[in-house]
């Protein structure tokens, strides 16, 4: 059986602070809160991410549309939203399924 554990943050601080011993924890934990706040803030704004052999964010806008409630079968209208679409790199699809990869 495959480990499934979930990288969280806590995991990616503790990764950087054991290549980077001498950077307190604190301040690795505060640039990787910078780096998400401002990923998230391009997103917001409705700009694309990319980042080069590991994959792209974008926002699509999704129609209004109209569904059921599964409950009671009654029609409900759903209001346009919108939803980031991720789309993973060559070289990322390649590591993941470990294919050789040419460099």
């Amino acid at each position: 059986m495959i480990d499934s554990k979930t990288y969280v943050k806590s995991d990616l601080i503790h990764s950087i602070q054991s290549k980077y011993d001498k950077l307190p924890s604190r301040e690795i934990e505060r640039i990787i809160d910078i780096i998400f706040k401002h990923l998230t803030n391009s997103l917001a704004s409705g700009s694309s991410i990319e980042l080069r052999n590991f994959g792209c964010w974008r926002i699509k806008n999704m129609k209004p549309k109209i569904a059921r409630n599964p409950k009671t079968g009654e029609k409900i209208t759903i209001g346009e939203k919108k939803k980031i679409y991720w789309k993973s790199s060559k070289v990322l699809n390649q590591r993941i399924n470990k294919i050789k990869i040419e460099t």
